[in-house]
């Protein structure tokens, strides 16, 4: 077989990977629906009653969203990446796993549209699926709308049951639009690396790895702001967003290393 890269190839690799795979994609789709269903569920049951009767309770019924949408979806994406090449890791799967008509690449670059670009959309989509829908029904049976008066704005009316698609993100979230690529890539090269508990290992290994970053980010961070004046002239929201940039351009570069790093070992293994 050519280890050139080939674009049919690739497409049929993609197609029969989903038979392999397509079944765990789909029950582990189903568990986070339920986890989803499961918190807008307890959410609404224990405020059923004053939903129906008071708008300003709308305030705190949905405020586990954000926080829900952010980590389940990260660790989505972590357990993902690191089943992906398990197999790789007991030989009688593995044998049959090298043996398959694709090269390397075509290998590495199946994995990444598995792990990442259908993980993600389908999470997307679930998760805004799941919101539309019981958003839609709060807006039902309750006001979603709370009123109050400032005295520097005067009346203003806010609603408290928009949907999830429609909340203002804060505009320091693209700087962090790397962590799903960096934790595919730390993950997916641990479920290479690892011949077992590759998740557990792996998770360690991201674990030290975070700390030693964030010292030394702090230091980094310390060593750019002494002897500074932040809060009279402006520099102290410059060097935020300096210091978000320079954590965007670090986890990007991590990214791309982690995964030329977990491709060089995917070809390790069929040496």
């Amino acid at each position: 077989m050519s280890n050139v890269f080939n674009v049919n190839r690739l497409c049929a690799l993609i197609r029969r990977q989903w038979i392999s795979v397509g079944r765990i994609y789909l029950m582990s789709l189903i568990i986070i629906a339920g986890v989803f269903i499961a918190f807008y569920g307890v959410a609404i049951f224990k405020n059923y009653e004053d939903i129906r009767t008071s708008s300003n309770i709308g305030q705190d019924v949905l405020n586990f969203r954000i926080p829900l949408f952010f980590i389940l979806g990260l660790f989505f994406i972590t357990v993902v990446s690191s089943s992906y090449f398990s197999d790789l890791g007991q030989k009688t799967k593995a044998i049959f796993e090298l043996m398959t008509p694709a090269s390397s690449l075509e290998k590495f670059l199946t994995s990444i549209f598995y792990t990442i670009i259908v993980s993600l959309c389908a999470y997307f989509l679930l998760f805004f699926l799941v919101d539309l829908a019981f958003v839609s029904y709060l807006r039902s049976i309750g006001s979603s709308i709370t009123t109050f008066e400032t005295e520097q704005e005067g009346k203003v009316v806010i609603d408290n049951w928009m949907y999830f698609f429609k909340l203002e993100k804060s505009e320091f979230l693209p700087y962090f639009y790397f962590l799903p690529f960096i934790l595919n890539a730390l993950f997916l090269l641990g479920s290479i690396a690892y011949k077992n508990y590759q998740y557990i290992k792996t998770a360690i290994t991201m674990i030290i790895y975070v700390a030693i970053w964030i010292i030394t980010f702090i230091y980094v961070m310390k060593l750019r702001t002494d002897n500074t004046i932040g809060l009279d002239n402006g520099n102290y929201f410059d060097d935020k967003v300096h210091g978000l940039q320079l954590a965007l351009a670090i986890g990007i570069f991590l990214t791309l290393i982690f995964w030329g790093l977990a491709f060089l070992r995917l070809k390790e293994k069929e040496v």
